[in-house]
């Protein structure tokens, strides 16, 4: 699909975008974070993603912690903390672009991210067009994610850019603050709003089969099985 005209001013508002002959964008985000938790993704990518280089380009305040979340113990429980005297992290980790994580700060800082711009399926973004991932397969559960593109995401295209499909009925956005679910055709009893570089709890519920398309797919099956005797 076409870049929308709207999407694409976010971008070249928030980007200083060069172009090498491969069409690779690069550019920067700027982030503020605020006193407490923020939930955050790292909007680009550039070299290896570690916490070292994400954080490499602004001065990060001593004790500030980045914990990244366990979907299967609905818990965080992997985290570093940076210190200031030797501006090193306790756990240099990687944490790629649409990895969600929490960044808690004694106090308010802002931190350039400098980097390639990713498309929102995690690859080269090439100026022209966006592609979703495919479809999300996985699980049910509770993952902190966000949008591997740096732009604003609003209602259903949290989980389009993110999940690669339109949420179902009873899905969730959750931020630290609000909590959005999903009614059916294309409302939202809260709309959600994604920004530039921010993460969200996404609450993945797939529904399960119908009994009656378990039937007939048990009916298809048996006339095929009979045929075949």
């Amino acid at each position: 699909m076409k870049i929308p005209f709207a999407r694409l001013s976010v971008i070249v508002a928030i980007l200083i975008t060069s172009f090498t002959s491969q069409f690779a964008a690069a550019g920067y985000v700027n982030r503020t974070f605020n006193p407490g938790a923020n939930l955050f993704v790292n909007p680009l990518h550039f070299a290896f993603n570690t916490l070292s280089n994400v954080f490499a380009f602004s001065p990060v305040p001593h004790g500030t912690q980045v914990s990244l979340w366990n979907p299967m113990t609905l818990s965080f429980d992997t985290t570093a903390t940076f210190n200031a005297g030797n501006g090193s992290w306790s756990d240099n980790f990687t944490l790629y672009p649409g990895t969600g994580a929490r960044l808690t700060t004694p106090v308010s800082f802002q931190n350039t991210f400098v980097g390639d711009v990713l498309d929102h399926d995690g690859q080269p973004f090439d100026g022209d067009t966006f592609h979703n991932p495919p479809p999300y397969a996985g699980p049910n559960g509770i993952f902190l994610l966000g949008d591997k593109s740096p732009i604003v995401n609003t209602g259903n295209d949290i989980f389009l850019h993110i999940l690669g499909r339109d949420p179902y009925v009873g899905e969730k956005v959750q931020n630290l603050m609000t909590t959005s679910t999903y009614l059916g055709d294309g409302l939202w009893d809260n709309v959600p709003v994604l920004g530039v570089s921010e993460a969200a709890f996404l609450h993945v519920a797939v529904p399960e089969p119908a009994i009656t398309t378990i039937v007939l797919l048990g009916l298809g099956v048996g006339r095929y099985l009979r045929r075949k005797a």
